[in-house]
Order: structure tokens, then sequence, then C-alpha cells
């Protein structure tokens, strides 16, 4: 059952010519960076920092470190310098552009009526400008009234991946709380939006070439219609983007979290932030990849589920960002295992004590599942994630 919608913002709820705002963009940027710093052609290097961001899959860094790393490399500035003048170009020039867009006339009640519905909505906007942008953006398409009540709204320093790359939608998918099958993803192209999205599994909408959002409208006037959304089948293809895209989303996370927020326990039966991570990291090597590995080397093994840990286990260090990288190396050993598996490997048999019969794709989609779980109960310990009764 659908429980969010994912709204893509160009084309989709803000009207954009893509080729003459692309070329707005680039001269106000060149221009800017000429005058300020005299550089010339200073563009290209932006380009090449967009190309950059959700490619360094051993660090995960956030968007916005990847293109000030690129900005820095390419151009005649300090990694500070470049870092504050993206900030400034975004806070005094990007507003020129807003006479280049419109807003789409009926994307607010659109968002209003999916939020009646109680359902989670989210801006998922390729995240290539920063927050201060994005939020102009949201202001030029006549959402800014409604800033607060998206599930997450994307940017370049929360995201760690960028359309067309699946992983965007995995991590967004773990950032609002739910799983692949579980949204809907809305949105203009064919590619970054309908292809990248049923890459991991989740439901689609095109936005037609007009633009149009009235078919959508009238669709989701229908009391069932959260119901008859058809899932994707689950593929192999599917499980590196969601593995990729939960360690960016858990990363983004405690990012947003101070070190004295690590060890705080919302209540005294529940785990703190050190504790899910920890947990996270010893349980991909010692039962992930173990029962994994058992499927691969026996016939049809039997799976016993470990008892629950109780809410007293101690944390494994002090550090949670060190845990965190602890854990992508880990992760990285578990996407090497399962990166060369022939179709045949992927359905080899076991039985598991609480699921049943299943296979080698199912187990590996539950270690994909068990990390949205954590991911989402350290939101909610946050506070950034709404509860489970929210979701129902």
């Amino acid at each position: 059952m659908i429980k969010a919608v994912l709204l893509d913002m160009d084309n989709t709820l803000l009207h954009n010519p893509d080729a003459r705002f692309a070329s707005a963009f680039r001269q106000l940027f060149d221009d800017f960076f000429r005058d300020e710093f005299a550089i010339d052609s200073s563009i290209h290097a932006l380009r090449a920092g967009f190309a950059n961001m959700g490619r360094d899959l051993a660090n995960c860094p956030a968007n916005t470190e990847a293109l000030v790393d690129c900005l820095a490399h390419w151009l005649p500035l300090s990694r500070n310098d470049a870092d504050q003048a993206l900030r400034r170009f975004y806070a005094e020039v990007y507003g020129e552009l807003q006479p280049l867009v419109s807003p789409v006339d009926s994307a607010a009640a659109l968002i209003e009526s999916l939020l009646e519905q109680g359902l989670l909505v989210a801006i998922a906007t390729n995240p290539l400008y920063p927050e201060s942008a994005i939020l102009q953006r949201l202001e030029w398409a006549g959402l800014g009234g409604l800033a607060s009540e998206f599930a997450i709204v994307t940017h370049s320093e929360n995201m760690h991946f960028a359309k067309p790359q699946p992983e965007y939608m995995a991590e967004v998918v773990a950032r609002v709380g739910i799983e692949p099958d579980e949204a809907l993803m809305v949105g203009d192209s064919a590619v970054n939006d309908i292809q990248s999205a049923r890459a991991i599994g989740c439901p689609t909408w095109h936005v037609p070439t007009d633009g149009s959002l009235a078919e959508l409208a009238q669709r989701i006037q229908s009391d069932t219609w959260r119901e008859v959304v058809q899932p994707l089948a689950l593929q192999p293809e599917m499980i590196a983007p969601q593995y990729r895209g939960n360690l960016g989303a858990l990363r983004g996370l405690l990012a947003e979290s101070s070190p004295s927020q690590w060890q705080e326990h919302p209540d005294p039966e529940e785990w703190s932030i050190l504790q899910i991570v920890c947990h996270l990291w010893t349980t991909e090597t010692a039962v992930h990849q173990a029962r994994l590995q058992s499927i691969l080397a026996e016939d049809n093994p039997f799976l016993a589920a470990l008892p629950p840990p109780g809410p007293h286990v101690p944390p494994c260090h002090d550090n949670a960002d060190v845990v965190w990288q602890r854990f992508n190396r880990a992760r990285q050993t578990t996407l090497s295992m399962l990166g060369g598996l022939t179709q045949a490997q992927w359905l080899r048999p076991a039985r598991h004590s609480i699921f049943g019969l299943t296979t080698l794709l199912e187990m590996a989609y539950f270690t994909a599942q068990h990390d949205r779980l954590h991911i989402t109960q350290l939101c909610q310990t946050l506070g950034k994630c709404e509860d489970e009764a929210a979701l129902s």
C-alpha cells in the first residue's frame, strides 16, 4: 500500500524551460566567479562537480562535499573559499533566475490533498543545489508555505547521490521511513524519475509532456487508489542500489545529529544512536553475510532467527562516525559477494524459522529492510521522522 508520494520539482511542480534556465544559470555563475575572483569558465568546474556527486562509494560524502572538493581541485581557490563562494552565489545571485520559471497551477492543491489523506509527501528534486536554492525554488513554485509539511526536501547538503542514480531514490525512501513499494514517485523525466525509481522497486507516475497534474489529482480521489497501485516484482538488480542508498541515508542522519546526542536514550528501554549504528555494523557480518554465505554453500539450509537484543546492549564504540565507516566497509564486502551471482544463485532456496521457505534474493532484500527499520528508528530518535502510527 502506498504510504508516501515522492514529487520531482522541475516540470512537475515548477514549469522550467530547461534549456533557457541552464543557459542563464551558466552565465550568472561564470559572471559571478569572473567578477569576484577573475576566474573564467568556472561553469566547467561546476559541471565536473555535479558529475562527481554520488561517485565516491567508498566514503559516501554529501553531494555538497563532492562538489566543493571538485571546485577546489579545478579552480584556483581553497576548499573554504570555494564553499563560501557557492553559498554567496546561491544567496545573492541565484534568485535572478526566478522570472524564467512559473508555478504549476494545481501543484499546491495536489499536495494538500495528499497530506489530507495522511500520506507522507517528499520533494524528490535532483539534489544538485544547496538547501537555500531548493527553498527558493519551492517559493517560486508557490509551495513555500508547505515546506514544513514535507517528510524531506532533498538538496545537495542532505543527499549523497543524485539522479538518475537509483541509489538516490533508495536514499530518499530510507529517509522517509518506508519501503520502496510503499512510495509513488511522480516526475516528468523517463530517465531521472521513472527508470531510477523503478530500479529499486518504486511504483511511478509519469507526468505527461503537457505538465498537467490533473489526471493524477483525479486518480487520488478514489478511496482505494493506494491499494490498487501495483508493486514491482523483486529483482536481483534492485538490491545493490538499496544497500548503498541506505548507507547514504544513515550517514545523512548522523550528520544531522551531534556527538552529544549519540549516547542519549529517548526512553530507558530504547536504544541510543550509537547502539543502533553498532547493531547495523555487527549484524552485517555476523548475521546477514553469514546467512547469505550459508545459502550459497549449502542445499536448502535452515536459518534460525536470533533472539532480539535487549535495550541495554553496550555500544561498540563512542564515535558513531567511526562505526558508520566500519559498517560501510562490511557492506562493501557484502556487495562484492553478491556482485557476481547468477540468476540461479539468487534463487537458491532456504528455510527460515520465521519467514518459512525463502530464497537468497528474499534474504538479501531482508537485509535492506533491516537497514531501513533501524534508520527509521534513528530518525525517530532525532525527531525527524513520523512514527509508525502516522503511516498506517
